[in-house]
């Protein structure tokens, strides 16, 4: 219906010297034959026209369908002398349209792209199987450690017909040609068999993020898919990280989030890739699940770079770090950049001033290396001691900051528990000290919610006004630290104050032990991990080794050969049963001397003899066997011979 309503409406479009035919399903033809209307002005206005009449809304039933319409140009004799020719540069000049509207004329350029497009496609559908792709891994980096905290597996093509193809040119005509879902399974699989392979190594426990497609994403069962490849591939969800782009988040953010829970849920981390190239929407970002923003190239600027820039920049740091996430910039070329970063608080950065990507074995090598960034570099921030006073009344606020501006601590004011709550989301605040006759919210109401958004603050109501349940239900909740009473003593406030900020301080302390313990624990427990891994593997070892030489063993047990082993001081040390029966039925061989069971011209030689040994003709073959240094042991098999005949 709407390819009738569009052939329609060209139809009624088409002029004088015009004529018009259906190529394809929704795919047209129009030929223009007047000379004065085919001059390159003219046939954009004429394009122009055509293509507001068939974007108009066409209505089917009840509903308006609001067509899209791609105009390719091509020009007799410029462009081609035949018409299947004219048709197909029209066709072909498309490709130069951007966005899904709008029309291009036809260019020589545009033709050998097209080209090189099918011959690229055309070698995609064999590069997986030809072992053709390769990862490489450019390293992460802590700004606040200096140490290697991860990496990016980047794709890499060498095709053994185009030679080596940038992953800018090959992944648009893959996700054309349907082959990205394929090609992005065996990057997540490739990456999680090179982490197994570099923990089976023993080199550190890292995370790889690993670029999903729009594709990936789609699939609702993504999380059971990575979740059943760790476990095939043993490695851990810790490991892993997944990375993505705003528009591919932004395209239906409600199955984005469902996704990507589940892939949380797992341990996977998330991050946004390209941030700051898009049209993100806050809130939508604050609702996905998303564990580190890396932004884009272009807005990591140098010390030299205007302010204006610079302040962009920091407004992502820290609306990122306000949303509880971390930041990685992408793209560090210089020391000017990374300075700038490490100052305004970034946690992580990538780019060539620290490394490129490299091929797996160099990335090892560059760990095993122990490369870590400049101590000049380090982010290592200084914590002012924040003070919040929270009081309806202007003069106590001033008395109270005039007081305590001498002990060195940062003070933020507000004039209600509202306020008071605003400052909290903008500041890092130790210790508050709040009134507690507010309007709209009391003291101890403030403090209550303080604590359930703030714990790690320290609260202090200090009032002239008690009302003393809802102060000792405080108190007993934990929501107020101490209550104190105006007016107050100068000196004991001050103290009060102190050791408030002391209590923090031992708390944050105490938080930051716990965290290196947790973090030693885990570490101790994946290297005991690989430890018990390689223990498992050696005692399979041995057990295979074990196996094979009591098979070895039963072999030579059953040959009817006589076979001896002599270790090197000449003692017998393996005889197997045909020996036994044919050199010492009774007496057994092990640990005899060979000569005793040989004679000694026999025992020492070199070459194959004959032997008579207890009235029995032998052939004899020695051999030395391998040992340590240049003692050496050896082998003596004797193959049983006839009875000579008498003559």
């Amino acid at each position: 219906a709407l390819a009738l309503a569009l052939a329609a409406r060209l139809r009624q479009a088409c002029g004088a010297g015009e004529a018009v035919a259906r190529l394809g399903d929704t795919e047209f033809a129009l030929l223009i034959e007047s000379p004065a209307a085919t001059a390159p002005d003219a046939l954009r206005q004429r394009a122009s026209e055509l293509q507001q009449v068939l974007q108009a809304p066409v209505r089917l039933n009840s509903t308006d369908v609001f067509p899209r319409c791609i105009i390719g140009i091509a020009r007799f004799p410029v462009d081609g002398e035949t018409p299947a020719g004219l048709l197909e540069v029209a066709q072909t000049a498309r490709l130069d349209v951007a966005g899904g509207a709008g029309l291009a004329f036809f260019r020589a350029e545009t033709a050998s792209r097209a080209l090189r497009e099918v011959r690229v496609e055309a070698a995609l559908h064999g590069a997986i199987a030809d072992g053709e792709f390769e990862l490489h891994y450019q390293p992460k980096v802590d700004l606040g450690s200096g140490a290697v905290c991860g990496a990016e597996a980047l794709l890499r093509w060498q095709s053994a017909e185009l030679g080596p193809i940038a992953p800018a040119e090959f992944i648009p005509i893959a996700e054309r040609a349907g082959l990205i879902g394929a090609i992005g399974d065996w990057v997540l699989r490739h990456a999680c068999e090179q982490l197994a392979a570099w923990r089976a190594a023993g080199l550190p426990a890292l995370r790889i993020g690993v670029n999903l497609s729009a594709a990936q994403l789609q699939r609702p069962d993504l999380a059971a898919h990575l979740q059943a490849l760790l476990a095939e591939t043993g490695v851990d969800a810790a490991q892993l990280g997944i990375e993505l782009t705003e528009g591919m988040l932004l395209a239906d953010v409600g199955h984005a989030q469902a996704v990507l829970a589940g892939v949380r849920s797992l341990g996977i981390e998330i991050s946004l890739d390209d941030f700051g190239t898009g049209f993100s929407s806050l809130n939508s970002l604050g609702h996905l699940p998303i564990d580190i923003v890396k932004v884009d190239r272009s807005f990591v600027h140098d010390v030299t770079a205007p302010a204006q820039q610079v302040s962009i920049t920091r407004a992502i740091i820290s609306m990122a770090h306000g949303l509880q996430m971390k930041v990685l910039a992408e793209g560090v070329e210089s020391e000017g950049q990374l300075s700038l970063l490490a100052s305004n608080g970034c946690d992580q950065f990538q780019g060539f001033w620290f490394s490129r990507p490299l091929p797996a074995d160099d990335f090892a090598a560059l760990l095993h290396e122990g490369k870590r960034l400049p101590e000049r570099f380090l982010v290592r921030p200084v914590r002012t001691r924040t003070l919040l006073l929270v009081d309806d009344e202007d003069n106590i606020v001033a008395a109270l900051k005039r007081l305590l501006r001498r002990d060195g601590y940062r003070i933020v004011t507000a004039a209600s528990a509202a306020e008071g709550l605003q400052r909290l989301a903008e500041h890092e605040v130790d210790v508050i000290v709040s009134d507690q006759r507010m309007p709209g919210m009391t003291g101890v109401e403030f403090l209550h919610r303080a604590k359930a958004l703030y714990p790690q603050t320290v609260r202090i109501v200090l009032s002239g006004y008690t009302e003393l349940q809802s102060v000792i239900d405080a108190v007993n909740e934990g929501a107020i630290y101490k209550f104190l009473t105006k007016p107050w003593d100068d000196a004991r406030l001050r103290e009060h104050v102190a050791e408030a900020f002391r209590q923090k301080e031992l708390a944050d302390e105490n938080r930051r032990l716990t965290h290196e313990v947790d973090a030693a624990n885990t570490d101790l427990a994946a290297l005991n991990e690989r430890l018990e891994r390689l223990l498992a593997q050696q005692r399979e070892q041995a057990e295979l080794l074990a196996a094979s030489a009591a098979g070895t063993r039963g072999v030579l047990d059953d040959l009817p050969a006589a076979v001896l082993g002599i270790d090197p001081d000449g003692i017998v040390a393996y005889a197997n049963r045909a020996a036994e029966r044919a050199l010492a039925p009774n007496d057994g061989l092990l640990g005899r001397p060979a000569a005793e069971a040989l004679p000694s011209s026999q025992a020492g030689a070199a070459d194959a003899n004959e032997v008579e040994l207890n009235g029995q003709r032998f052939q004899a073959l020695y051999g030395e066997l391998p040992g340590d240094g240049n003692a050496q042991g050896r082998l003596v098999v004797l193959f049983p011979q006839p009875a000579r005949k008498a003559a």
